[in-house]
């Protein structure tokens, strides 16, 4: 079969064939701790300026924080935001979150049960990041094998009830 893998993020030009999976939301959330101690954030331009500090999130791969995102009208928007706290994996970030430490972006399905909970509130609803597309990766079509189909269809399946979604 050779290897297959699911790419999460934009796909960079290959000789790969990527079969689309869907896209990943992502909210930004805070705690209500945090929340009662800075306030509701109103606009992600004035995050910093409301006293808003972030759960900086710094990528292994590519070796810096990530700015804060937001989709307008005008596109896709970055901000730097201040922080006290440095994370380079999800779980860790979310501890920190629910810790009041500040402000998280992040994929929903990561945050469900804590949204349900009451643990974790959205904020800044109308101004999320982009979707983070996932693709499954794989060698080449020809010859396509049975048992890599099936596994994609059942990865697909999978991810439509657990992962994506609003």
């Amino acid at each position: 079969m050779g290897w297959t893998v699911l790419r999460v993020g934009a796909l960079r030009s290959s000789a790969l064939v990527a079969r689309p999976m869907g896209e990943l939301t992502l909210v930004n959330v805070a705690s209500p701790a945090y929340l009662a101690r800075h306030g509701v954030p109103q606009h992600p331009q004035t995050l910093a300026a409301e006293g808003h500090e972030a759960v900086l999130y710094a990528s292994v791969t590519l070796g810096r924080v990530e700015p804060w995102e937001w989709v307008d009208a005008g596109g896709i928007q970055l901000a730097e935001l201040p922080g006290r706290v440095t994370v380079d994996c999800s779980e860790a970030q979310i501890a920190c979150c629910l810790a009041g430490l500040g402000l998280i972006q992040v994929p929903l399905y990561d945050v469900r049960a804590h949204l349900a909970a009451g643990e974790l509130v959205e904020v800044l609803p109308h101004w999320r990041a982009a979707p983070m597309p996932m693709a499954l990766l794989y060698p080449h079509r020809r010859h396509l094998s049975a048992r890599l189909r099936v596994f994609a269809d059942w990865l697909h399946g999978v991810l439509s009830c657990h992962v994506l979604g609003t």
